[in-house]
């Protein structure tokens, strides 16, 4: 499924994103506009609205983001972050709490120095978030497991055979996982404490 590449005023300036597909929307902060893999098959059912991190500080990216959607007439939304995007979508959920839906982590790199700003902003995040980390990547199982501490409800899993990107690396599993965690919420097959594998 093709994209298309746009701007839109976002916070005083000027936002590109990408977007695909139609229904619910799904918002994604990853490391370009570019769609990968798992985006084209959620496009197939889910409006899917990608944002680039383009190495602002997360929360005024957020901010950003935020003023786009709103500008777009986007009024409810699930949440993807991809990386160091993460981040941004953690501000962006916080900012926006009756606007979220889900929100996914995909391999999310380090959260700033203990005791940041977001670190101790993410106990107010009431909405459910899904920490997805590839067996291979760099930044788990520590780092999911600090998530897991951070967040009220904060579900845990590693993808087989994935790096970071599990959206490259595993895209089809990637897609199912996020269908399933945006549509089923609280009934989601993982529970907050097993830590299982996704195969």
């Amino acid at each position: 499924m093709s994209a298309e590449f746009r701007t839109v005023a976002g916070g005083g300036s000027g936002i590109a994103y990408a977007e695909a597909g139609a229904g619910e929307a799904i918002v994604v902060v990853a490391a370009s506009t570019t769609p990968a893999p798992a985006h084209h098959l959620l496009a197939k059912d889910r409006h899917v609205f990608i944002f680039a991190d383009d190495g602002a500080a997360p929360e005024s990216l957020a901010g950003r983001i935020g003023a786009a959607l709103a500008a777009l007439g986007v009024r409810r939304f699930d949440l993807i972050g991809h990386g160091a995007g993460a981040a941004a979508v953690l501000w962006l959920a916080l900012a926006r709490p009756a606007e979220t839906g889900a929100v996914v982590l995909v391999g999310p790199t380090a959260l700033a120095a203990r005791g940041g700003a977001l670190e101790q902003r993410l106990g107010e995040l009431k909405r459910p978030v899904l920490a997805l980390f590839g067996t291979k990547g760099a930044h788990a199982p520590d780092e999911g497991d600090r998530y897991r501490t951070l967040l009220p409800d904060c579900h845990l899993m590693f993808a087989y055979e994935s790096g970071n990107e599990v959206e490259r690396d595993r895209p089809e599993a990637l897609a199912f996982i996020v269908r399933e965690f945006c549509e089923r919420r609280d009934l989601f097959l993982v529970s907050r404490d097993s830590g299982l594998t996704l195969p």
